[in-house]
């Protein structure tokens, strides 16, 4: 059954990178002043995704190591006379982009005072992106069936492409609940996010331009605990580009 399951969750993710076509390399040849904004706070609220996949700390001496990812089903909208101008974001057409996803590798380790630290990296499609961040435990965890974990979420990261680069900030406050087999948690946040874009981008209007924006991004997601010291947790978000998913498959001890 524990192979036919990870099985199945390597194939998730493998037709969700598949599907994605999204190519950070594009930003150059499409962005423009209608649609630089909008690119900011999808970008924000893409890289804020993930950063809680438990909704619990780990704990003093905890460690966990795994692959994770976030991905957005479609771009939002930018402001434009046309719907033309409007469904042309930052990366190309809207439909022809289709969903964009940030693939994640992320380490956590458990530390005093009910504090977690998280660094992680993802470097996919012309993006690159690295950061962390602290988990702090609001309350002391309980392992009483149940019972609730309040949890406060910061995280810094910092992103490069081709031609523009990103920093990111989010602040989010999580809430999960303790059953035997999984934890449902649920949290919002706010993700701000400022975009440097390059000299060598189509237009000229844009050119050497920073964009900063602010974005509030909610999730509402499942860990469940598997054999062999395995975590799999799968979630849904909303931002400002809509409905987006996160998955996340780690070795916890």
């Amino acid at each position: 059954m524990k192979k036919i399951i990870l099985v199945f969750i390597f194939c998730v993710c493998g037709i969700g990178l598949a599907g994605a076509h999204g190519n950070w390399d594009h930003f150059g040849a499409n962005v423009t002043s209608n649609n630089v904004r909008a690119f900011t706070k999808d970008l924000g609220g893409m890289i804020g995704a993930g950063t809680y996949t438990t909704g619990r700390i780990l704990g003093w001496g905890g460690f966990q190591i795994g692959p994770r990812a976030g991905m957005l089903f479609k771009m939002s909208r930018g402001h434009g006379a046309t719907q033309a101008e409007r469904d042309h974001t930052a990366l190309g057409e809207r439909n022809d982009v289709g969903s964009v996803v940030s693939p994640w590798l992320q380490a956590d380790i458990g530390m005093p005072f009910r504090i977690d630290g998280f660094i992680r990296a993802s470097s996919y499609q012309g993006l690159t992106i690295a950061g962390g961040g602290l988990r702090w435990g609001i309350t002391r965890p309980s392992e009483v069936l149940g019972s609730f974990q309040p949890m406060l979420v910061v995280a810094a990261h910092s992103a490069s492409a081709k031609d523009f680069s990103a920093s990111h900030y989010n602040a989010s406050l999580v809430l999960s609940m303790k059953f035997k087999y999984f934890v449902p948690y649920i949290g919002g946040g706010v993700d701000y996010t400022t975009v440097t874009v390059g000299n060598g981008v189509a237009s000229a209007a844009v050119r050497g331009a920073r964009e900063y924006a602010a974005t509030a991004r909610g999730t509402v997601g499942f860990n469940f605990k598997l054999p062999s010291y395995m975590d799999l947790s799968l979630a849904a978000n909303y931002a400002h580009y809509g409905m987006g998913a996160e998955a996340s498959l780690s070795l916890r001890f």
